[in-house]
């Protein structure tokens, strides 16, 4: 039992359970700022006085509620991430939503009068509390101007959780009670994924089919979560005056659309080298005419290692703490302080992700581990970013949100700095295994995050003329998958149900949430080219790069660490190392 215990999360640094009275407590304090905090904007509207002394004040009162309602609902959102069926922590999240609803209409007026507030340097002199919020009264008075009417805004968060939130909600519910029959056995989407991976090629085709039957299941329901929640972000855009979803994203993300053209203009220039790799991988497993799905994942050559957890740990600190010893000692406290829930089991969220808990300087990451090393790999990247979490930990409370764009890059740079220490000790049959998982991960990244992207887009625009049908919507997936993948896949052995598989596509408060894997994967890769030059001198200007995300554009960001993202000629450097992996790989 207790090694059960120990190889789940611990998260009462947070609290002790629903039944703990400090929990109670917060969420009856959050009500009361909440109420506060709207009876002062009242006040201000009343009498028509806002200033740079209200703003500043109504900003101290947010850092409170920012506090009090970051540990409640990331208690409240882990607590469901490894148990779907928690009716206290579902009920509890649903009075949370209703608390923050209550929020909707007061900072709606504030950032509309932000929008409309000049403020001078001898306001942010006098009143500490503007000058360190001066990108975000930036990003406030932006969203100001996309603001609806108090009315409109009232009503458009008190229905969330009735709305996209519940799309969310039973998307959940449906993935994670999903399942097929696998071997004589009732086998759990997140189970059947995972047996990709496996050294069977019979059994990862037997594991696919199963798949495909686990997700046909639930398609219907499915497809209605995935058509409101996309129906809904279209409406948002237009209401707010933006000219597509996608541009709604990009103020969102804090990121110019030059950035991204940019990006696919150089993805779109490099996919052959990956549709070259892809081919000579399928040859290698004995197939023709291109990779069938079921073994994208396979492994290729002699790499059979298992990892235990604590191999895991040593092999993490080992080549993460080679960086930066700061990095591999956050590695040592997530393993040490049970900061990780590893292993799947039903009712249990699929996939893998890490919450900063910023107020107790930790973090929470969740796995579906298997032994493997893209396991393991995968726990680095989590803790990439844990430790992006860590650099913004000194940031005042409304200064310790990152958007997504950025958000991978530490993660992305864990797994590059994992990988490539691996392949460089490795020699044989093993140095070829293993450079041919990093080529299967970074064309994971490129190739299928690209198709995701184009599916995406394609979704959002057809569902404004119609409610998509399962068949339509796999129609849509494959076509991206060809254009994505091109020749490198088995045109007949596609995914179309990778669209039921993705929770990234289900996000009401953010669409397009895959392209920041690439986005992060691509800056990563240019990152360690320059850390390669500068040595370890490079993890300062690494760490303020990371600690300036928050308070500044990702194109600002970036160039702390001395890149313009705006140009395709950088990101065509990315893929430097890349392409002298993927040659090392054709000639074997």
């Amino acid at each position: 039992m207790t090694q059960e215990i120990d190889r789940t999360w611990d998260l009462t640094n947070l609290y002790a359970g629903f039944d703990d009275p400090a929990y109670a407590a917060d969420r009856e304090e959050l009500s009361a700022l909440v109420d506060a905090y709207a009876a002062r904007v009242d006040e201000l509207a009343e009498a028509g006085a806002f200033d740079a002394d209200a703003l500043a004040q109504l900003l101290e009162m947010e850092e409170r509620m920012w506090v009090l309602g970051a540990d409640l609902t990331k208690f409240t959102s882990l607590s469901q991430a490894v148990d779907a069926a928690d009716a206290v922590a579902q009920a509890s999240m649903g009075k949370l939503n209703a608390v923050f609803a209550r929020m909707a209409l007061p900072t709606s007026l504030v950032c509309r009068w932000t929008a409309e507030l000049e403020l001078t340097e001898d306001d942010f002199a006098r009143l500490p509390v503007l000058d360190a919020y001066r990108f975000l009264i930036g990003q406030m008075a932006e969203r100001g101007r996309h603001m609806l009417s108090p009315e409109e805004e009232n009503l458009f968060a008190r229905v969330q959780p009735f709305a996209g939130q519940a799309w969310v909600d039973q998307r959940n519910v449906l993935v994670s009670f999903a399942s097929a029959e696998l071997d004589g056995r009732k086998r759990s989407l997140t189970e059947l994924r995972n047996f990709a991976t496996s050294n069977d090629a019979d059994l990862r085709r037997r594991a696919f089919d199963a798949e495909i039957e686990c997700s046909r299941s639930i398609e219907q329901g499915m497809s209605f979560c995935l058509n409101g929640i996309k129906a809904q972000e279209s409406m948002e855009a237009q209401m707010r005056g933006y000219a597509s979803v996608l541009d709604l994203t990009m103020a969102q993300s804090h990121m110019k659309a030059a950035t991204l053209d940019a990006l696919w203009t150089s993805v779109r220039a490099h996919l052959p080298m990956f549709h070259a790799y892809m081919r000579k991988k399928a040859q290698m497993l004995g197939h023709e005419g291109g990779l069938p799905w079921w073994d994208v994942l396979a492994g290729v050559g002699a790499c059979s290692r298992v990892f235990s957890i604590d191999d895991a740990r040593d092999y993490l600190v080992k080549h993460l703490g080679g960086f930066a010893p700061d990095l591999g000692e956050l590695v040592e406290r997530a393993f040490a302080n049970r900061w990780i829930d590893f292993y799947p089991r039903m009712g249990k969220s699929g996939g893998a992700f890490c919450r900063n808990l910023t107020n107790q300087r930790e973090s929470r990451v969740l796995t579906n581990f298997d032994g493997s090393l893209k396991a393991v790999t995968t726990i680095a990247h989590e803790l990439g970013h844990a430790y992006h979490g860590q650099q913004i930990e000194d940031h005042r409370p409304l200064n310790r949100t990152y958007t997504m764009p950025v958000a991978e890059t530490a993660s992305n740079f864990n797994e590059i700095l994992v990988m490539n220490a691996a392949i460089a000790e490795a020699e044989g049959a093993e140095r070829l295994a293993l450079l041919e998982q990093r080529l299967q991960a970074c064309t994971q990244t490129v190739c299928d995050i690209y198709s995701r992207f184009l599916f995406e887009k394609s979704v959002i625009e057809q569902n404004q003329e119609g409610f998509l049908f399962p068949e339509k919507l796999c129609e849509l997936m494959v076509a991206a998958q060809k254009e994505a993948y091109g020749d490198g896949l088995d045109a007949n052995a596609l995914h179309p149900y990778m669209w039921v598989n993705k929770v990234h596509y289900y996000s009401p408060d953010l669409a397009y949430y895959n392209f920041p894997y690439a986005f992060g994967l691509l800056l990563s890769a240019g990152l360690y080219e320059r850390y390669q030059v500068a040595g370890p001198a490079f993890a300062e200007k690494y760490r303020r790069m990371l600690a300036s995300t928050t308070v500044c554009t990702v194109e600002e960001a970036a160039a702390v660490a001395g890149v313009d993202v705006t140009t395709v000629e950088f990101w065509d450097s990315c893929f430097a190392a890349v392409a002298l992996q993927i040659e090392e790989f054709l000639q074997a």
